[in-house]
């Protein structure tokens, strides 16, 4: 992918390949090779490229450029993603950060969070995520590790998360979650069979919207956001299973007063919020500013 210098990225060119599973250093030679083939199919080289962006699992520090850990790729521990990157594009500056934060990043730039000061980015899909802004910057916690808002639990009693705890939302709500409790290939196949009147699909369909409800009541009373914004696969092909029981319960349950203030609102840069929101990272950092700061 490759930004202009427009407001607004634009895509020139998309190499996208499978996350290696291997460690460290095959999933970095994967990046490379896959900047560097997107590059030549945009007719442009790494002499055109002023920075790059590259979203990653966390935790990291993202000022660093170090991955402490990414769950799902074995030995991928303390890599110093940024530095090896840049290494392989010719020294080309590399500004990593969270993926959600990217995406938060994205849509609060040129999305359909442009211009809010405070709002809250959640991304439901294989896992739930998300990203806080208050006053225009990204909250960051103490370990770079706030608005992990899928790990909020909601339910004493709840199954098991591989976060290790339990009862947290991405244990109901997350696609992987839904689709190993079921049974099923993919969350896709759970949706189809609770529509199609299977009572223990249907049970696991009510208590994601369970869910998501109480995660909407927590984020408005905790955080009074102006803006709730949804993304992800789940979110987008299932609005009426997350949207609406979000809305509900900010409606319903949360405080009058800061219910009456916020929005909850789909994300609107769909599958290339990343892609945007890394190039949006990486022009802003490049030039020594908080990408958010408004």
């Amino acid at each position: 992918m490759v930004g202009t210098e427009d407001e607004r990225p634009r895509i020139l060119a998309d190499s996208a390949r499978p996350t290696p599973t291997t460690g460290a250093d095959d999933v970095v030679a994967a990046l490379v090779a896959s900047t560097r083939a997107a590059l030549d199919e945009a007719g442009r080289t790494l002499r055109d490229i002023a920075a790059v962006g590259c979203s990653a699992p966390g935790p990291l520090d993202h000022e660093r450029g170090v991955v402490h850990v990414a769950p799902n790729i074995p030995g991928f521990e303390n890599v110093p993603l940024a530095a090896r990157l840049a290494a392989g594009l010719d020294g080309v500056p590399v500004f990593v950060d969270r993926d959600t934060i990217i995406a938060a990043i994205g849509e609060g730039a040129v999305g359909a969070a442009r211009g809010v000061r405070d709002f809250v980015y959640v991304t439901v899909s294989t896992g739930v995520g998300g990203g806080i802004v208050a006053g225009g910057r990204i909250v960051r916690g103490a370990t770079n590790t706030a608005g992990e808002i899928g790990h909020w639990p909601v339910a004493l009693d709840g199954p098991p998360c591989g976060c290790g705890s339990f009862g947290c939302v991405e244990a109901f709500a997350g696609g992987h979650s839904l689709a190993e409790r079921y049974g099923a290939r993919d969350a896709g196949d759970v949706f189809r069979a609770a529509d199609e009147g299977d009572e223990r699909a249907r049970g696991l369909v009510a208590g994601l919207e369970s869910a998501m409800e109480a995660l909407a009541v927590g984020l408005v009373n905790v955080l009074n956001p102006s803006l709730i914004v949804v993304g992800g696969g789940i979110a987008e092909h299932e609005p009426r299973h997350v949207l609406d029981p979000m809305r509900r319960g900010a409606r319903e349950r949360a405080f009058a007063v800061a219910s009456a203030a916020v929005r909850i609102v789909p994300a609107a840069l769909g599958a290339d919020v990343g892609m945007i929101g890394a190039v949006v990272t990486a022009r802003q950092r490049a030039a020594g500013r908080d990408p958010l700061s408004v």
